[in-house]
Order: structure tokens, then sequence, then C-alpha cells
């Protein structure tokens, strides 16, 4: 019982934080690989959170502002999204945004929900891509 305790505050800290998640899981003395999993999952399930409530909002918003948005080559954000793409998404917001801007973020570029946890899914487990 105080290891699924343990591994619910491991996964609750992996939500918000990653790399506060993975210290405090072995400080709990679980097994690292259970914390890598656990932490892995958290994120997933943070991606599939953001995906599931913001896919609708982003419809809805584009809709009332699609005439007044500024989608400039020279936007700084559009730069770098053309050029890294999701991929280059996926691998830098967990260590710099998050999963869950980084998930609404690509939301707001209009990538389809689907390829979203598709892509956190192989950036974050090694294997092969989808």
């Amino acid at each position: 019982m105080i290891i699924i305790s343990a591994l619910a505050t491991v996964f609750g800290v992996a939500f918000f934080w990653f790399w506060g998640a993975i210290p405090a899981g072995i400080a709990l003395g679980i097994n690292p690989i259970l914390v890598a999993l656990t932490v892995w999952l958290s994120y997933l399930v943070g991606v599939a959170v953001v995906v599931v409530v913001g896919e609708p909002i982003r419809v809805r918003l584009m809709a009332r502002f699609a005439a007044k948005g500024n989608d400039s080559p020279q936007n700084p954000i559009r730069r770098v999204w053309d050029r890294f793409g999701l991929i280059g998404l996926s691998l830098l917001a967990p260590i710099t945004l998050g999963s869950q801007i980084g998930t609404a973020l690509g939301l707001s570029l209009g990538v389809h929900p689907r390829r979203l946890i598709l892509a956190w899914r192989s950036a974050l487990l090694p294997g092969p891509s989808p």
C-alpha cells in the first residue's frame, strides 16, 4: 500500500514537473524503472487531458478569431514551427515548457490531436516512431 501512495505522489509531481518527479521517486525508494514508467504515463495522461479539453476550445476560438489571426511567416513561433515541426516540439517541450503547454501550443498551431499523442509517446519512449 505504501508503494501505491508513493507512485501516486510521483504521478502527481510528474504531471506538472518532469524533472522533479524522477528524484522524488528515487528518494521515496521506488525502483528507478518503475519511476520512469510512472513519469512517462503521467506525461501521456497530461497530454491526453489537454487534447481532450483543448481541441474543442481551439475550434471555438479559431471560429471566432480566425479573421483576426496573425499567421505571418515573420512570426517567431511560426518560423520555429516551420523549421522543426512536431518532432522538435515533442522533443523540446518536456524539458522546457512542459507537456501540457507544449500540447496546447501544438493544438494552437493546428496539429491533429492524434498526431500530438503519438508524437509525445514516441518522444518520451524509445522505439520505432509512428
